[in-house]
């Protein structure tokens, strides 16, 4: 997804205000120790997809994430006095795993 500075600007809030509401709906047995790695944000700003690592996480948490997105983005839009919804899209990021196997093969 392209991003404008404007998106930009908007992506560095998603990442600095979505990490403290995770905990008043997860605990670490549902999506283990969750770490967002990088957001894109829409031109227009309504839609949002959050690339996530989770260490120790269960199966499925991605699945939980993405159920509970519509309430987080709800607290969201609240706590920065947004008039528009956003919709939040939960993805795994895959730049860690994408690493290690270069590593593994050598190059």
């Amino acid at each position: 997804m392209k991003m404008s500075p404007r998106s930009k600007r908007f992506a560095g809030i998603l990442e600095e205000k979505i990490p403290p509401i995770l905990p008043r709906y997860f605990t670490p047995e549902d999506i283990g120790f969750c770490t967002i790695r990088a957001v894109e944000v829409s031109g227009d700003l309504g839609v949002a997809d959050i690339y996530v690592n989770a260490l120790h996480a269960p199966k499925g948490f991605l699945k939980k994430l993405n159920s509970a997105a519509s309430k987080i983005a709800h607290e969201f839009t609240q706590e920065v006095s947004m008039r528009r919804k956003i919709h939040l899209r939960f993805k795994l990021d895959k730049s860690v795993q994408y690493v290690e196997n270069l590593k593994r093969h050598g190059l």
